[in-house]
């Protein structure tokens, strides 16, 4: 079984993921550097054409729940 750390960080990568895939609907020009799940939370580095705003922010923010909301399943694999 998982250990609640094990748990928490895989549900960091997860959301993400879905961060990822929400700023690509709004930025379809976007490039995506790193972003890993860190001791409080993650992180994601963009390219984007323009900085975000706080405007952005709550965009993104309610497209993740789109996404979420949609329940496509996640599927943990692991390759060599």
């Amino acid at each position: 079984m998982d250990s609640k750390d094990e748990r928490l960080t895989r549900m960091r990568h997860s959301a993400s993921h879905i961060m990822a895939e929400a700023v690509l609907s709004l930025f379809p020009e976007a490039k995506f550097a790193i972003g890993p799940a860190i001791e409080n939370g993650f992180y994601y580095d963009f390219d984007l054409p323009r900085s975000l705003t706080p405007e952005d922010l709550a965009v993104i923010e309610q497209k993740m729940r789109e996404i979420i909301a949609a329940d496509v399943p996640f599927e943990h694999e692991e390759a060599s």
